[in-house]
């Protein structure tokens, strides 16, 4: 063997090596900085693909079998086809089941889709405004927010207490059509809104979301709003990063004195723990850290500010409705339990089989019990 083979030989240990330690050293810059990328850029989209088509029948539908198509409930059904148009239905509980199929029930409410289109589940149910879902009278307005016009609907009622509704991170202000019939029938008004980053909203500065830490802003410029046309007294309504956007106006916003009581859906408490959690069902738990430091760097963000678990004295004075779902991927059951046990006037309402922010899904009459009841000391007929 010549020198420069056996030379040779003794290179490849040391550059497989350096490969190894660069390929490593890339994962533990890429993996952390995608996870945090995809947290804080905004996509405008709750939709999970759900199989497609396998037949339609009367008053049902058969989809090849997925996780997604299997949950409990009520959902939104979207689809597109390649040679057909899109549409949008209502799938009910799941009828029967087998390895390949679900059956569930199905309303059409935009056709029908077509054998072998692909479907989604919205928990959002509707599309459309308060006006064509629910069949509500309503008004297009503008809220005036620091960074420009943001679109809202206002619903109108009577009485001086209104309901700002907060959607979650990538929802849409449609997820605030599911309890609005609730809150309609007690009369009261009620805003959903938009904040930065929405459609039709304009965006933050560095395009990403601020986990609440900076939207509050947005539902502040609402109260704003309501204040200006004759509201005295706000009830406060977020789901998700809905929640974090309602909780930190609690702790900055000069009108929170004005706030009489809250209702939060699957609300994020601890951004810490929603990051640990994902990271864990991705099998990246020793990510974590890096995970955390880089969403801190990336969005200029303080997650400590975003943990309300130690800092609930601010809540102490008011009424509290809080649902979670036992089977919410994203949001900690433990956590959501842990901050309503921890007030003097929560209601704590457990969903078991429910996902994020689908505890009316699974549960729509329930929901709609512990809504109306949560809601009647503040409708315009129990005022004094």
């Amino acid at each position: 063997m010549t020198r420069t083979r056996r030379a040779h030989r003794r290179r490849w240990p040391f550059v497989i090596g350096g490969i190894v330690v660069a390929v490593g050293i890339l994962a533990v810059v890429a993996i952390p900085l995608a996870s945090a990328q995809l947290l804080l850029t905004p996509h405008h989209s709750l939709t999970t693909a759900a199989g497609s088509v396998q037949s339609v029948g009367e008053g049902e539908i058969t989809l090849s079998r997925t996780d997604a198509g299997a949950r409990p409930g009520t959902y939104g059904l979207t689809w597109s086809a390649d040679d057909g148009p899109s549409g949008e239905a209502v799938v009910g509980p799941v009828l029967r089941s087998d390895e390949t199929s679900i059956t569930r029930v199905f309303a059409p409410t935009d056709g029908t889709p077509p054998v072998g289109a692909k479907v989604s589940l919205n928990p959002n149910m509707w599309t459309g405004d308060p006006g064509t879902a629910l069949g509500l009278d309503f008004e297009h307005v503008e809220v005036a927010g620091e960074l420009g016009a943001m679109p809202a609907w206002f619903v109108p009622g009577d009485g001086d207490t209104w309901v700002l509704f907060v959607h979650g991170i990538d929802g849409l202000r449609q997820s605030g059509l599911r309890p609005l019939t609730t809150i309609a029938e007690k009369n009261l008004p009620t805003l959903l809104i938009t904040y930065r980053n929405d459609v039709g909203a304009p965006p933050s500065p560095n395009g990403l979301f601020s986990l609440g830490e900076r939207e509050w802003r947005d539902l502040e410029a609402a109260a704003d709003f309501a204040l200006a046309q004759g509201a005295e007294k706000i009830l406060l309504y977020g789901d998700s990063m809905g929640g974090s956007i309602v909780t930190r106006f609690m702790h900055e916003s000069p009108h929170a004195e004005r706030v009489v009581g809250m209702v939060l859906d699957a609300p994020v408490l601890d951004w810490s723990a929603v990051i640990a959690g994902q990271a864990d069902r991705l099998h990246l738990g020793w990510f974590t850290p890096l995970v955390q430091a880089v969403v801190l760097w990336r969005g200029d963000l303080s997650l400590s500010t975003l943990d309300e678990l130690d800092q609930t004295e601010v809540f102490d004075r008011l009424p509290v409705l809080l649902f979670q779902g036992l089977a919410d991927p994203l949001v900690p059951h433990v956590d959501s339990e842990r901050f309503a046990r921890s007030l003097p006037d929560a209601q704590y309402v457990p969903v078991p089989g429910a996902g994020h922010i689908q505890s009316w899904n699974v549960d729509p009459e329930g929901y709609a019990q512990h809504l109306t009841t949560f809601l009647a000391p503040f409708a315009p007929s129990a005022a004094p």
